[in-house]
């Protein structure tokens, strides 16, 4: 869970520097791996439209309370927000 709130987290840091191209060749693969691994994964769940929301709030701790993604109860919004991290540990092979 630490390993993917902590990728989370990073995911815009990553798109930024991808977007100026401020690394190397090999940094630069990496980096784009990981964020389509991510948006993939949390698409699949939530949508395209939503993913990037809910990878922002998985990486910045944010709850139900302060979500921008509030057009759904409480419960379908933890259950979900679940499922998105479950699916990006998945997807990166850091779980069965």
């Amino acid at each position: 869970d630490a390993i993917v709130v902590a990728l989370c987290a990073d995911y815009l840091r990553r798109r930024e520097a991808l977007s100026k191209r401020s690394v190397g060749h090999s940094v630069e693969m990496e980096y784009k791996y990981l964020n389509y691994k991510i948006f993939t994964a949390a698409a699949e769940i939530v949508g395209e439209e939503d993913a990037e929301t809910y990878v922002k709030e998985i990486g910045e701790r944010i709850g139900y309370a302060n979500t921008v993604a509030s057009e759904c109860c409480e419960r379908i919004y933890k259950v979900r927000k679940l499922a998105v991290k479950r699916n990006i540990a998945k997807r990166l092979w850091l779980c069965d």
